[in-house]
């Protein structure tokens, strides 16, 4: 079933895009929250305690911005503009972990990095949504959620395989890359469907 859906998604405009970052910034996400635990502890001596105040700061962060002001912002943005905005942020937060260097910097880092978690995943939500042909709304949103499943499977792996062997900065480097990636097909695609 979540090949024929693949195979549909094909005939709306957008919606494939919408659905590799879907995986994309999941594979992102659990790649840095996969690592970040030795990171902190090997840059600044965080124990378990301390690393559990910075993700419960996330966790805040993700809260307010889901639960208060993503119902104000899209009405005033629109998703077509929020999308590219949110995944901007994270691809930015993510390429400036290595350079967090203090604590204050960090916790800037990761607060950029949750204001932009907190935009993408409803804006994305709906946006796929809204692209669907209505008979297929719900497989299409199923099919999302399968990607992200896939992309929390290989984020970890990615993202250990590259802090082990080739330093602790480089998954934070290589996932904001592929976020800029990701970002740029989205604005490419966005031009080039609203050109004449």
């Amino acid at each position: 079933g979540r090949f024929d859906l693949l195979r549909s998604a094909r005939h709306h405009g957008g919606l494939v895009p919408l659905l590799l970052v879907f995986f994309l910034v999941s594979t992102a996400f659990s790649g840095f929250e996969a690592t970040f635990a030795l990171f902190t502890e090997r840059r600044f001596g965080f124990n378990a305690e301390r690393i559990g105040y910075v993700f419960a700061f996330i966790g805040l962060i993700l809260a307010i911005v889901n639960g208060v002001l993503v119902g104000r912002v899209v009405p005033f943005l629109g998703e077509r503009r929020l999308i590219p905005l949110a995944i901007g942020l994270i691809a930015l937060a993510l390429l400036l972990v290595p350079l967090a260097h203090t604590v204050p910097v960090l916790f800037a880092v990761c607060g950029t990095l949750a204001v932009g978690m907190g935009f993408n995943n409803p804006s994305l939500t709906s946006a796929v949504s809204r692209l669907s042909n209505p008979a297929e709304q719900g497989g299409m949103l199923g099919l999302a959620q399968s990607l992200a499943a896939l992309g929390r499977v290989v984020g970890p792996a990615w993202g250990g395989f590259l802090f082990d062997r080739l330093g602790t900065s480089i998954p934070y480097v290589s996932a904001g890359a592929v976020m800029s990636i990701a970002l740029a097909e989205l604005i490419a695609r966005s031009n080039s469907a609203s050109s004449p």
